[in-house]
């Protein structure tokens, strides 16, 4: 029996009709913090319109505890950053799985769904025709959690139309509580915020579903052969009262914006971008909502004492945050078959919260009406240089990369104030400067 498999699997693969690829991958960083090593397993099978992908990672940089202790696994944990299937159809395309995901801009600064292509689970629809473009995501964010993390899960959509080169989408996201998926948002293509004031409004026999926090906004791109130029705006909310009541109440504007693109030349190809958003966009209203647009509605946990969990990978969207302007060049080519990728940041950031509602106050009209952006007493000042080379030495593929980052008033975890009825931690600027480097060399073997 067991030869009888075997041949006919022989008999597939000579055919082409099954096939798989591996690739077994070693990183070494060598950085200011922690020397630390990754491996990264992966698999991946394409068979026409059905694509499998599997890639699981060990890391004993000790960021989280070690799966089974040093003796067994000598202080490597897991993490997987894909496990999934993507079913593409031409016009349609499913995601679903364990997979990272993307917003539809092509830019470092993103504001929907975060650029970094942080892992989560997924169930992706998209329809794409001549004309008209359609996409549907669900996000899950906390559900059946052992440190008491409320069930949560999201939804990002975008309708759009093509005319030319260009193309204009509505987008929009909402994150829900008190269950980690509510089939309505994914299935329904009507717009989240009517789909939330119809059926949590009383009076109705099919009422259900709890308050959630909607955001929604445009994006405008344009693509040809030598150039991408984009502009993307998100509104988590908005003061209506300087057109509607100009002598009452004024509430902060919640957005954020992002532009730029680049341009291939015959030295490469340059890209320029920038990005920000004012103060406590991305956070919920109240501290009975948990409902920040975040993958955890905190911003710690605990192993070996207290840690922060990073900002960047707690962002769905844009991963810089609230309360920020940040300015980014990149540039990449490919020089004697090596890719060259490199970028330079400057980010200017004051106090974030992401998900402490209204920051160390108990609410927005204790830090003053209006729009507050980068008016902090104290500021992050941060530099970011990254320059990445691989390239393919005997068949194996090799890695090489360098991270140079200065800080300036460094932002670091801080307790929120004794009136805040949250009393989750904020990120504020301290007196703190800090000089970090990492060095990294790797290299990845395919069958």
């Amino acid at each position: 029996m067991k030869r009888a498999f075997l041949i006919f699997i022989l008999v597939l693969l000579s055919l082409n009709i099954f096939s798989f690829e591996f690739s077994f991958r070693i990183d070494d960083n060598i950085n200011s913090i922690k020397t630390y090593q990754g491996i990264t397993f992966k698999v991946t099978h394409d068979f026409e319109d059905f694509h499998f992908l599997g890639e699981l990672n060990a890391f004993n940089d000790g960021k989280y505890k070690p799966s089974h202790g040093e003796t067994y696994y000598k202080g490597f944990y897991f993490y997987m950053k894909n496990g999934g299937f993507i079913i593409d159809f031409d016009k349609y395309k499913l995601s679903f799985g364990r997979l990272q995901h993307y917003d539809i801009v092509d830019s470092p600064y993103s504001l929907y769904i975060s650029s970094i292509g942080l892992p989560a689970i997924i169930i992706d629809f998209n329809y794409e025709d001549n004309i008209f473009f359609y996409e549907s995501r669900y996000i899950e964010l906390n559900r059946e959690s052992t440190i008491g993390y409320p069930d949560r899960g999201a939804n990002f959509k975008n309708y759009g139309i093509k005319f030319g080169n260009f193309r204009f989408a509505y987008e929009e996201a909402a994150v829900y509580l008190e269950t980690s998926f509510d089939i309505e948002y994914f299935l329904n293509p009507i717009p989240n915020f009517f789909i939330q004031y119809v059926n949590i409004s009383n009076g109705k026999p099919w009422t259900h579903g709890f308050n959630a926090n909607s955001i929604m906004g445009f994006m405008l791109d344009y693509t040809d052969e030598y150039k991408y130029i984009y502009g993307q705006i998100l509104v988590d909310d908005i003061n209506t009262n300087r057109i509607l009541d100009p002598d009452s109440y004024q509430n902060p504007d919640k957005i954020a914006w992002s532009l730029g693109g680049h341009i291939k030349t015959k030295f490469g190809k340059i890209g320029l971008y920038n990005a920000g958003a004012t103060k406590y966009t991305f956070e919920p209203t109240v501290p009975s909502q948990k409902y920040s647009y975040t993958y955890y509605p905190d911003v710690v946990y605990n192993y070996d004492g207290e840690k922060a969990i990073s900002l960047e990978e707690n962002y769905i969207g844009y991963y810089n945050g609230e309360n920020n302007i940040a300015f980014m060049g990149t540039y990449s080519n490919i020089i004697n078959n090596i890719n060259i990728n490199g970028s330079l940041e400057y980010v200017i950031s004051g106090i974030k919260s992401p998900a402490n509602p209204w920051g160390e106050y108990s609410d927005w009209t204790e830090g003053g009406q209006g729009t507050h952006l980068l008016d902090d007493e104290k500021l992050e000042h941060k530099y970011d240089f990254n320059l990445n080379f691989d390239y393919y030495l005997f068949g194996i593929k090799i890695y090489n990369g360098l991270n140079l980052r200065y800080t300036f008033n460094k932002l670091e975890l801080s307790p929120t104030s004794e009136t805040d009825s949250s009393q989750i931690k904020l990120f504020k600027p301290s007196d703190k400067n800090e000089f970090y480097y990492n060095m990294k060399f790797g290299f990845e073997l395919s069958f």
